[in-house]
């Protein structure tokens, strides 16, 4: 009985190094989907961001009668070039 005993302490512990094992072996894929997934939702959130500026221009475009002033060109200049700049890489 001492003899079963033992053997199954031996099966149960190298199981669960194996299982560690696996567990330390898929932790960089892990980790490696989450910085994927990461970056995704920041891309999705320029996106929408760029989307909401280039919007903004064409409302003001639209809104814009020929004969106001050159305010409002210099404005939609403006806008215009916050939309075409892409960001910059942030570490």
């Amino acid at each position: 009985m001492a003899d079963d005993s033992s053997e199954i302490v031996k099966e149960q512990s190298e199981s669960v190094a194996a299982a560690n094992l696996k567990v330390l072996a898929d932790a960089p894929a892990y980790y490696a989907g989450l910085a994927y997934q990461s970056a995704l939702d920041g891309l999705n959130g320029w996106r929408t961001i760029n989307q909401a500026i280039v919007g903004k221009v064409a409302e003001s475009i639209i809104a814009t009668q020929p004969g106001e002033g050159g305010v409002d060109v210099a404005g939609l200049q403006v806008l215009s070039k916050m939309a075409g700049n892409t960001p910059p890489v942030t570490p």
